[in-house]
């Protein structure tokens, strides 16, 4: 057998010890280790591009660690497992002549243990190399947190907190979304017209319909669909006559983009940000190697940190708990948003400063959502268990279920009796982000829901599905309801900024909890859409019976009366929302029409090809090839069943509205 004592630690923990602290019991200030050997801070200044320095927080060298630990563990098992198969069989064999058989194999399978061992680590040496200023990278986290409090007061940086503010008690838009409505129709009013086929002289601005595009909740998944679909739709020419454009979980991540200066400058914002996405979706979010490079490719290094991980700093000082949600917050902001050049990028990673890419109306107005839930036993006598829907635009935060909202740039604030108290920077995009797409917050119920449509029916699932039951039976509806409610990770901590005076925190998390579709905010009271185009490539979107159940749920909660128009095309459907019924919450007051358009297989771009359970397509890495053959099967789908059909839907909405104004 291959001698155990000679040999060497995991090759994972190998590479970061030459970048770690020194271990080995040396308390002298500004000592490390490179390769095994003890030096002084002296001779890490002559040699800057192979050392790193020591850090006080050691943020990534704890978590360099954690990884090496979690990978010398799974190798320790996998040796231990070896030895144990060999010393069992070698007992079993009976024979000397056996034995060293397989004593021999035993020893062949440890070489190929420690020949991929090696492999492994000349990849990960070769990666630490290639990212020459890792030094850099690790000093800059070791400032983060003084680099950030240095700028609480700077109104450079954080004009808003030269502000008060108060709460504002109202359903109505505010004015500032109310002046955008007026620019945008005045904008698209020529594209408005190519589009339906008349001269710009027969359009009255009062006549063109409220468009609103929606994007479903999906990961990256959706991220990436949901912009395909919205390419296909500018080669129809309807995108340029948007009007809004809300996001669920993984939109809200496309959106992001969208309204950032990596892209919203470009010739066209949403071909390039397609074309990103090939480049940066190669490597996984958590790994630290691919973090790693996305931070080195940047020409400030701690302005790289401080954007993508001040904002941890900044809730803190807030007086709220950064929670695991908001370092993956933290995580996609750095591998989404980062560019070389990050001085114009300052103002990208606050959701206020993004209306400086639409307010002229020369773009839609972006839409982002998260939920609060309510359990059944609320003031409202009767009311089922429910979400209470949020909408962040770069104007304004607030619920409609509430009547309660307030200035984007104080989201992060403490509120009592209706005015804030404390002046502090509006919460980082990073933070926002993780809230958007914080599913792994979602109660341990909405888990079990969704493991039941989604996981291939057979014993596996029959049984575990049996096994929930009969233990459910054993523990009592208390006890069963309480486990239900309970969420494996905390949704994000935020001031609440309402008008329930007990009430002075609230959890927000990912609205696909409650409905893959962003429809709520489509359908508020005041913002009269006539249209809304509906893109869903989310998780379930195979399960046409869960998407009329979302929709009976909308029906109920908005006062909608739902009218099936137009169902004989699966990649197209049309609905009519009719208003003014019995609702349970704020109704919607104006008619509109929805066309709800799924991700589904299409054999004419892949066949056997299921884009919403196929493997590769829930993960958080994509290939090239991957990417494209969701663009393909996006703009298939569109062409094939949906761009017509919508067509001829605007083109009547458009007449309905004009005849109306013309009557009167």
């Amino acid at each position: 057998m291959a001698d155990k004592g000679s040999k060497k630690n995991s090759w994972f923990s190998n590479i970061f010890s030459q970048i770690s602290p020194d271990k080995e019991g040396t308390k002298e200030k500004g000592r490390y280790i490179i390769n095994g050997k003890t030096g002084t801070n002296k001779d890490k200044d002559e040699n800057t591009t192979t050392t790193a320095e020591t850090t006080e927080s050691g943020v990534l060298d704890r978590a360099m660690h954690a990884v090496g630990n979690v990978a010398s563990v799974a190798e320790n098992a996998a040796e231990n497992a070896a030895e144990n198969v060999a010393s069992v069989a070698e007992s079993a064999a009976g024979n000397i002549a056996n034995a060293a058989i397989v004593a021999e194999a035993a020893d062949a399978v440890t070489d190929i243990v420690e020949n991929v061992e090696n492999a492994a680590m000349e990849v990960a040496t070769s990666t630490v190399k290639s990212i020459s200023n890792l030094s850099d990278i690790i000093n800059a986290f070791s400032k983060l947190e003084s680099t950030v409090k240095d700028k609480f007061k700077d109104e450079l940086v954080h004009p808003e907190i030269k502000e008060d503010v108060e709460i504002r008690k109202s359903n109505d838009l505010c004015k500032e979304e109310e002046d955008f409505l007026k620019v945008r129709k005045e904008y698209i009013k020529e594209s408005f017209a190519k589009y339906v086929g008349v001269d710009v002289k027969e359009i009255d601005v009062d006549d063109i319909p409220v468009i609103a595009f929606a994007g479903s909740g999906g990961g990256f998944r959706a991220m990436i669909a949901n912009t395909a679909y919205i390419r296909a739709t500018q080669d129809s020419g309807l995108y340029d006559c948007g009007v809004y454009f809300a996001g669920v979980s993984g939109c809200c991540l496309s959106l992001a983009q969208q309204y950032s200066s990596l892209h919203a400058t470009k010739d066209n914002p949403i071909q390039d940000l397609l074309d990103d996405f090939k480049i940066r979706l190669t490597d996984h979010i958590a790994n630290p190697f691919g973090f790693l490079k996305e931070i080195s490719k940047t020409s400030q290094l701690e302005t790289a940190i401080e954007l993508s991980f001040g904002g941890l700093v900044e809730k803190e000082h807030a007086n709220l708990k950064a929670r695991v949600i908001d370092t993956f917050g933290s995580l996609l902001t750095a591998k989404l948003l980062l560019e070389k050049d990050l001085e114009p990028q300052r103002q990208d990673f606050k959701l206020s400063q993004q209306k400086r890419f639409f307010k002229d109306g020369k773009k839609m107005m972006p839409i982002y959502t998260a939920v609060e839930s309510h359990k059944a036993e609320t003031e409202k006598v009767g009311l089922k268990k429910h979400y209470d829907w949020y909408e962040f635009t770069p104007f304004e935060i607030g619920s409609e279920e509430h009547g309660a909202w307030i200035p984007t740039w104080s989201f992060g604030r403490e509120f009592k009796s209706g005015k804030s108290v404390n002046r502090v920077p509006e919460q980082n995009i990073s933070q926002l982000l993780g809230m958007f797409g914080s599913a792994p917050c979602a109660p341990f119920k909405e888990y079990l829901e969704t493991f039941k449509q989604v996981a291939t029916d057979g014993w596996a699932k029959e049984k575990l599905i049996e096994l929930y039951s009969d233990f459910s039976v054993l523990v009592g509806d208390d006890m069963k309801d309480k486990i239900e409610e309970t969420s494996i990770f905390l949704p994000a901590d935020n001031h609440y900024h309402g008008f329930m005076v007990s009430k002075l925190r609230f959890e927000l998390l990912d609205s696909g909890v409650s409905n893959d579709l962003p429809l709520y905010p489509l359908v508020h009271s005041s913002r009269k859409v006539d249209v809304i185009i509906a893109f869903d490539s989310s998780g379930t979107v195979n399960k046409h019976e869960d998407f009329v159940k979302k929709q009976e749920e909308l029906a109920s909660r908005k006062g909608i009366k739902i009218e099936e128009r137009d169902l004989e095309s699966k990649y197209c459907e049309i609905y009519n929302y009719l208003p003014n019924v019995e609702s349970d919450g704020p109704s919607a007051a104006h008619p509109c029409t929805l066309c709800y358009i799924p991700y589904l297989p299409n054999d004419k771009v892949k066949k056997n090809f299921a884009p919403c359970v196929e493997y590769f397509m829930t993960k958080f890495t994509y290939n090239e090839e991957e990417i494209d053959l969701m663009i393909k099967l996006a703009k298939q789908n569109w062409l094939e069943a949906a761009e017509e059909k919508v067509k001829n839907i605007i083109i009547e909405a458009w007449k309905k509205k004009r005849d109306a104004r013309v009557k009167n």
